[in-house]
């Protein structure tokens, strides 16, 4: 089965000039916020409703989900994601309410999120 990647663009930024720099869980909203390197700018993502998430170094990527993918592209960040095994494996054991699978990808690491509301995206300037 193929993973079926469907971006959420924003613009300016990509996984290839994005880095994790914050994870923060508080009352089921998981906050995340993304340095943009060649921008003076960080890119917060809220994901109200949030029911699992993991962080993963893109060296470590289990076996069992090593997948075809469809859609991924170092162009883009976030993505809703369809089919993959981390929603397969966590959602009928584990939850009887609909959720969604959405992934941010940056060029070391990999924020898996399973949640009832997509990701408010909201962009901070910053000085350097």
């Amino acid at each position: 089965m193929t993973v079926v990647y469907e971006s959420m663009p924003i613009e300016g930024v990509t996984a290839l000039n994005s880095q994790l720099s914050g994870v923060k869980w508080s009352d089921g909203t998981l906050f995340l916020d993304f340095s943009i390197t060649d921008q003076a700018l960080i890119v917060r993502a809220a994901v109200k409703d949030c029911t699992v998430y993991r962080v993963l170094s893109d060296s470590y990527i289990p076996e069992a989900e090593t997948e075809e993918q469809a859609g991924l592209s170092p162009d883009h960040l976030i993505y809703s994601v369809e089919g993959a095994y981390f929603y397969k494996h966590h959602v009928p054991a584990l939850f009887d309410v609909a959720v969604k699978h959405y992934r941010f990808v940056t060029g070391p690491r990999l924020v898996d999120v399973l949640s009832k509301s997509p990701p408010v995206i909201r962009t901070l300037g910053v000085s350097k």
